[in-house]
């Protein structure tokens, strides 16, 4: 339990620094309206998989509910992500900026799997997997690049994927709060 709080406060930690660090604050506003979709998408996916989950995070030393650990990803982790990946995105051809989302989706899934494997801070339900994770983080890190871009286009993805989300995962026969 104490490895697992050791574990969150580090990862918070080193979010909050990489984005005071490499977060392109003197025009946060360009890339704030990223940062509320991504915090909005977490908090509904929150509430659509309340009795459904498919990740949860489990008890460590001081917090004994998913729920605190919920608020920090969703407003903090998540929006710091977005200033800091969307501040950062490459100039150049396609390669370059695919290997960029590559990198982000490689850091993501490298902290869940050793959050997952090592410390045990987080587990999975329903038939979710880490491949379902760095799947999930793909299409996450590409949906806010073109919520970027085009906020109505990235809302109508999120929209699409939630319901093949909702039934892939059999949803459908889960009561929903």
């Amino acid at each position: 339990m104490w490895l697992t709080l050791l574990f969150r406060i580090s990862l918070l930690s080193a979010f909050l620094i990489t984005a005071w660090k490499w977060g392109d604050w003197r025009n946060w506003q360009k890339y704030y309206s990223s940062m509320l979709f991504v915090a909005v998408v977490n908090m509904s996916a929150g509430y659509l998989c309340y009795h459904h989950v498919l990740w949860f995070y489990n008890p460590d030393a001081v917090v004994s509910t998913q729920t605190v650990v919920e608020f920090l990803t969703t407003y903090v982790v998540l929006p710091a992500t977005a200033l800091v990946y969307l501040s950062n995105i490459p100039l150049g051809g396609r390669v370059r900026n695919c290997s960029y989302i590559v990198m982000w989706v490689l850091i993501y899934g490298t902290l869940e799997l050793i959050d997952h494997t090592i410390i045990g801070g987080i587990s999975y339900d329903h038939g979710w997997s880490l491949r379902d994770s760095v799947l999930f983080d793909l299409l996450m890190f590409i949906t806010i690049r073109i919520h970027y871009n085009r906020p109505l286009l990235g809302w109508l993805i999120v929209l699409v994927w939630t319901i093949i989300i909702l039934t892939m995962f059999n949803f459908w026969s889960a009561e929903m709060k």
